[in-house]
């Protein structure tokens, strides 16, 4: 224990002039006081014995002509140790910066003339008398303790005796933090112990705050950082995240387009990154989550972006510091493993090695292993390639709203989205268009299009699987099941009028959420689609729901893997598991089962996925014919206009630069 009347970080500022000292043996030094081993008469800190120095008189004359040191006790510095005559001549001279006289006694007065100085902030005058025991200390690199003879509290993520291996972590000013000891005093920025320079600590105080402005992470990857804790933390959905944080943010079309880009790669490539963070560090335990996801995310750049290692290991480290600011130099030493890792990525040879193939895509090594398993070696390799590439955006022309397409489209170029009309497998889909990138749905002429209810952003194959389910004869009634947040609704209705000249009259939708009924409502009067009927309920027991109801047209949209639309859902992937396929398929079952009795005469069933494993699509359809209720149906087949020939089914495979992959099939029940 200490007890002399200097702080703690005044000691430490000592210690380091000392140390100075010792290691400038031989050379000119800035107000370091004498030589050691000269002749008594010119005393450093402590009181001992200096030498002679360039003037071959004792104590010598400091390098910037502030005055001679002549040894005797009359200037008393910091701490009250003897020093030299300053400036003006008289013992303890004035501050550069007029904060009072240096008069040796203990504490050294400054503004207020109460001992130990005022802090910048105003926060009232700090207490010399502490002990060096007393203060916290709060070296370390991740937020653990690094030793010390004093106890250590720290402001960096700890272990929650409460929740073992999980530091705790809040969010401040929307950012996530760790939190700190709640026994620890709060951290309110940098204190001021007077100068460390000779008296010019104004000067580097502010070289210290212009270094720290100069080095910062960007506002998008900042932004991408917060968004990737609200993920992890609440175990949401990237999408969902993505508008409530950075559609709505303050930032440029082309960084809130560079935030998303962020968010969702490292969302889908959660689980290489993770393996790869590990393998960079000496314990998995080094960083808390909040880390990790900086980490992630500086790696995704590395690894998947081609970025610059220099940039993106300098603004990786400035995002860990922005969670956690005595994890920079555990982030500089992984991420720069990290950057030398990459020229043996993926670890191995991508045409032998299942697991390198994996790694290569960003993919689930069972995931990787079951899409060659169906799509063949050429179309798994293209299907994860289009998956993590940016999704192409496509529009659908609200006809219950825009009186003609070109009202929309004008508007649409003028905001330089080159909108181009869209046709697949040879057929023209009605109202859709491809625009050359999402930010110009961010334009305020556009935005207020899509407030107003005029446009519809939904993939082409969406909007083509809806005008082949509304079909060329108006149907009277319509059963959707699984209807979500109205998308499909909403088109349905939308190409009805556009082809039949009114919407369905009896429009009843199904969902087993109530949140997404809700919403389903709120967007339907937005688009001024018409929605006879909204049920919350099972919908794999349709009779308890909708009684003895047949309807001419019943279309599940089935609650299926979602693989087709891993692009827009980056979460899909990592939160697989091999047993969810066979899952989904068997309630698929049940639903086609539970939908057959609800079907009139002459009706058709249209049973709908966006996956692409054979399981989930043409197995169960043909599964379900099997089946005694299935034996009512007959296949309605799909003319393919470009091979001149009719498939059973409508589907679409995931290649880059292309619409997501879906299925449809369409049964009619026989007369």
């Amino acid at each position: 224990m200490h007890n002399d009347h200097r702080s703690h970080n005044q000691r430490r500022s000592y210690d380091r002039a000392s140390q100075g000292d010792r290691n400038a043996q031989g050379g000119a030094r800035q107000n370091r006081g004498p030589r050691p081993g000269g002749k008594s008469g010119d005393f450093r800190k402590g009181g001992k014995p200096g030498g002679f120095r360039k003037d071959s008189k004792p104590g010598g004359y400091r390098k910037d002509d502030r005055g001679p040191r002549d040894g005797k006790p009359s200037d008393f510095r910091k701490g009250g140790k003897p020093g030299g005559f300053r400036k003006d001549g008289k013992p303890g001279s004035f501050r550069k910066d007029d904060r009072g006289p240096r008069d040796g006694k203990p504490g050294d007065f400054r503004k207020g003339g109460k001992p130990g100085g005022f802090r910048k902030d105003d926060r009232g005058p700090r207490d010399e008398q502490r002990s060096g025991a007393d203060r916290k200390d709060f070296r370390a690199r991740d937020g653990k303790p690094t030793g010390g003879s004093a106890p250590h509290k720290d402001f960096g993520p700890r272990r929650d005796s409460r929740e073992a291996g999980h530091p705790r972590e809040v969010f401040i000013d929307g950012k996530l933090m760790a939190a700190p000891d709640q026994d620890a005093p709060q951290d309110r920025g940098p204190r001021f112990e007077g100068p460390r320079d000779g008296g010019r600590g104004g000067a580097a105080r502010r070289d210290q705050v212009r270094r720290q402005k100069a080095h910062k992470a960007t506002t998008a990857r900042e932004l991408a950082l917060a968004a990737i804790h609200q993920l992890r933390e609440r175990d949401a959905f990237a999408q969902d995240i993505i508008a409530k944080t950075i559609d709505i943010s303050p930032l440029s079309r082309e960084d809130r387009a560079f935030a998303t880009r962020l968010v969702l790669g490292v969302v889908s490539t959660r689980g290489t990154l993770e393996d790869i963070i590990t393998g960079c560090m000496d314990s998995p335990d080094d960083a808390a989550p909040a880390v990790r996801d900086a980490l992630c995310l500086s790696a995704y750049e590395i690894i998947f972006l081609q970025k610059s290692p220099h940039a993106a290991v300098d603004q990786g480290v400035e995002l860990v510091k922005s969670v956690a600011p005595r994890a920079g130099g555990l982030a500089n030493a992984v991420l720069r493993r990290v950057a030398r890792a990459k020229e043996a990525f993926p670890f191995g040879d991508p045409r032998t090695d299942i697991a390198a193939y994996a790694r290569l895509h960003g993919f689930p090594v069972w995931l990787a292993k079951r899409l060659i398993a169906e799509l063949g070696p050429e179309g798994a390799r293209d299907f994860m390639v289009a998956s993590n590439e940016p999704a192409p955006v496509y529009i659908a022309v609200n006809a219950l709203k825009a009186a003609t397409d070109e009202e929309v489209v004008s508007v649409l170029a003028a905001a330089h989205a080159e909108p181009e009309a869209m046709a697949l497998g040879g057929c023209a889909v009605p109202g859709c268009y491809k625009v050359a990138s999402g930010v110009p749905l961010l334009d305020g002429r556009v935005r207020r299009m899509i407030n107003q209810g005029l446009l519809l952003v939904s993939d082409a194959t969406s909007q083509a699987v809806a005008d082949l389910v509304v079909g060329d004869t108006a149907p009277e009634s319509f059963l959707e099941i699984g209807a979500g947040r109205a998308t499909k609704t909403i088109l349905d209705q939308s190409i009805a009028y556009r082809r039949h000249g009114k919407q369905i009259p009896e429009y009843v939708t199904v969902d087993v959420h109530a949140f997404k009924t809700k919403l389903l409502q709120e967007r339907a009067e937005q688009y001024g689609a018409h929605v006879s009927e909204a049920i919350i309920g099972d919908a794999t027991d349709l009779d308890a729901l909708v009684g003895e109801r047949t309807f001419d047209r019943v279309f599940i949209d089935s609650p299926c893997t979602g693989l087709g639309t891993l692009r827009r859902h980056a979460d899909i992937r990592w939160r697989l598991r091999p047993e969810t396929i066979a899952e989904s398929a068997e309630l698929d079952a049940r639903l086609l089962e539970s939908a057959a009795s609800h079907v009139a005469p002459g009706g058709i069933l249209a049973y709908a996925t966006c996956t692409v494993t054979h399981e989930e699509n043409a197995d169960a359809v043909e599964a379900f014919l099997a089946t005694e209720a299935g034996a009512a149906f007959e296949v309605v087949p799909c003319r393919n206009p470009d091979l001149d020939i009719e498939l059973p089914f409508f589907s679409t495979v995931l290649e880059p630069g292309g619409p997501d992959a879906h299925f449809l099939a369409l049964l009619r029940r026989k007369a």
